[in-house]
Formats: C-alpha cells, sequence, structure tokens
C-alpha cells in the first residue's frame, strides 16, 4: 500500500509541476464527493464488510484526487488524458485487489466495464 501512495504521490507532483494555468467551467464534483459516491456505490453492489469500507474510501478518496489533478492540468490532448486514466485505474485495481475478495474485484471490474460502455456511447 505504500508503495501505490508513494508511486500516486509522484504522479500527483509530476502532473501538478507541468499543470497550466487554465480557466474552464470546473468538474461537476470535487475529488471528495466523486470519492464518497463511488464508495457508497461500492458498498451497495459489492456489499462491502465494515472492514472493507474504511480502506475503500481511502483508495477511491487517493485515485480521485490523483484525477481531479489530470483533469485539472490536461492541456486537450484526449490520448494523453486516456493513457494516463488507464494507468490510474489499473493502479487503483491493485491497490483494491489488497482489499476486496476475488469475487468483489470480478465483479467491480465487470460494473466499471459496463459504465464505461455507457459513458462512450
Amino acid at each position: 500500500m505504500k508503495t501505490i501512495v508513494l508511486l500516486i504521490t509522484t504522479l500527483l507532483i509530476s502532473v501538478a509541476l507541468q499543470a497550466q494555468d487554465r480557466q474552464s467551467n470546473g468538474p461537476r464534483f470535487t475529488a471528495e464527493e466523486m470519492a464518497q459516491r463511488q464508495t457508497e456505490w461500492m458498498t451497495s453492489e459489492l456489499k462491502l464488510t465494515s472492514a472493507q469500507t474504511a480502506p475503500v474510501d481511502s483508495i477511491n478518496r487517493l485515485f480521485a484526487q490523483a484525477q481531479q489533478i489530470l483533469f485539472q492540468s490536461a492541456d486537450g490532448d484526449r490520448e494523453k488524458i486516456r493513457e494516463a486514466l488507464t494507468a490510474l485505474n489499473q493502479e487503483k485495481e491493485k491497490a483494491l485487489s489488497a482489499v476486496l475478495t476475488g469475487e468483489q474485484l470480478d465483479e467491480y471490474k465487470k460494473k466499471s466495464a459496463e459504465m464505461m460502455n455507457r459513458r462512450r456511447r
């Protein structure tokens, strides 16, 4: 877990250093709100135990912050954003695999893929 936190921190710092001042309408949700919504969704859909909820919430918060920084610093290069999001999601799955059961992780991947397909349409 410490390695993952270190990797994410390094990613956040590098993205923040490359960030350009941009004016935008801002995100629909804050990183905190996104993480909270995702934790609620996972608790309901994956039937998280009380012991799993806090670590999953921490992981969701960490990755929501990284994602928000990524979007804030994006220079409009969609391919670059897509690659960075893919890498973030892979790291998040690794972190979640330490907390979730195999069945929960499989269900998470399945439902996440379904949501991504709906968004793309």
